[in-house]
């Protein structure tokens, strides 16, 4: 997993009440930090619980579809 690869869909996020943006906004905001702090297991939780509820954007994806779109 290379965290530096992902970001917070903030189009998704802003849609969310103000409650689920401060949950979704903390559990990255957590993630990152145990990332930096070397605990990658709980990272990885945090990671996998933002992805499958689809709120990270793998930016390499992004870029290949918007070379593939051309």
């Amino acid at each position: 997993m290379k965290i530096e690869n992902y970001y917070l869909d903030l189009k998704k996020v802003f849609d969310l009440s103000i409650d689920d943006k401060d949950r979704i906004h903390s559990y990255y905001i957590d993630m990152l930090y145990q990332n930096g702090q070397g605990d990658k297991e709980v990272s990885r939780s945090y990671f996998l619980t933002l992805i499958n509820a689809g709120y990270l954007i793998d930016s390499r994806d992004e870029k290949l579809n918007k070379l593939l779109d051309e």
